[in-house]
């Protein structure tokens, strides 16, 4: 009977070397894969291969095969030939980041890496470059080939299940071109990370407008149709012109001035929300109300230490969810 220790020495065997293992930091954010980082071995193909060409060669000295030394040796030339165009397909590349896409937690981070070669080097096409992440389960690779003197842009999705920072592991670039009967890879360390924000609730209530009257009493206040501009109710206001709605939902009587109103300033307040609503369950409700005001309402967030003054648009809605994805730490070491 096997004692339990023998899985953990089994998996020590088959661990990489520490050589292997060793982080090879980028220069000027650039990593490239020279003759002293490309590793190459026999794929499955190639180890069948092998075996039939020591089957061949064992057939033809056993019968005295003249054509059959001339197959071999020529199956043997051609495996030679691909062994040296797999090796030259990866060298002389480099890779370098050439950016994020923010993601939603639960949602792919995607990762872009521009692939190139050595500019004034003899760079060959380069066919069947792959990409990958083998530290991380459901990461899918991604491959392209360049022409001569060319580039491109390789983009890894990374799966997130928590917000925050999210740093790009180790990056394994292979190729088994030509005939798949080699793997050529290399490894790149790259720099870069994506911030990844809160999960958005699914079915979160209604913003949380508020009316704020101004000195003539007049609010603004949305409706089904837009925003209205309500009073307090004049004797003689034609009855048209009543919000009834509004009026039966404060309980006084409202008219509307007729005038169009703009979008009212909607804070988006941590302390006013359920107390029963956990840490993260607040985050992703406040996340899902940064994202149904648009970019045309003026909205503000106030988080426990953190305050974003009312602002519209792309930029400050950016802020809010970067504000919600680092909360409580803003100094840019969010979760990982």
């Amino acid at each position: 009977m096997a004692t339990p220790a023998a899985p953990a020495r089994k998996r020590r065997a088959w661990a990489s070397p520490p050589w292997l293992q060793r982080r090879r930091p980028p220069r000027q954010g650039v990593v490239t894969l020279d003759r002293r980082h490309l590793y190459i071995l026999p794929s499955r193909a190639g180890l069948g291969f092998a075996v039939l060409l020591l089957a061949m060669l064992l057939t033809s000295l056993n019968y005295n095969i003249s054509l059959g030394f001339a197959l071999t040796f020529l199956l043997g030339g051609i495996g030679m030939a691909c062994m040296w165009h797999a090796y030259r397909n990866l060298l002389d590349m480099t890779v370098a980041g050439a950016g994020t896409e923010p993601a939603f937690a639960g949602e792919p981070a995607a990762f872009s890496l521009r692939i190139a070669g050595i500019a004034g080097t003899d760079a060959p096409v380069r066919i069947g470059i792959e990409a990958s992440l083998p530290s991380q389960a459901g990461a899918l690779p991604a491959s392209l080939s360049l022409a001569r003197d060319a580039s491109g842009l390789l983009t890894l999705h990374l799966p997130t299940s928590r917000r925050g920072w999210l740093a790009l592991p180790r990056v394994t670039l292979s190729s088994r071109f030509p005939f798949g009967l080699f793997r050529v890879w290399s490894h790149a360390d790259l720099p870069l990370v994506a911030l990844v924000y809160p999960q958005p609730e699914p079915d979160a209530p209604p913003l949380p407008f508020a009316a704020h009257p101004d000195d003539d009493g007049v609010a603004s206040l949305p409706s089904d149709d837009g925003i209205d501009q309500l009073r307090r109710y004049r004797s003689g206001d034609p009855l048209h012109r009543i919000a009834w709605k509004h009026s039966a939902r404060t309980g006084r009587w409202l008219s509307r001035t007729g005038q169009a109103g703009s979008q009212p300033a909607c804070w988006l307040d941590w302390q006013a929300l359920p107390p029963a609503l956990a840490t993260e369950a607040r985050l992703s409700r406040l996340c899902a109300w940064v994202l149904a005001s648009g970019d045309t309402m003026e909205i503000g967030l106030r988080l426990p230490g953190v305050e974003i003054p009312p602002g519209r648009g792309g930029a400050h809605r950016h802020a809010c969810l970067e504000a919600l994805a680092l909360w409580p730490d803003r100094s840019g070491q969010g979760a990982r």
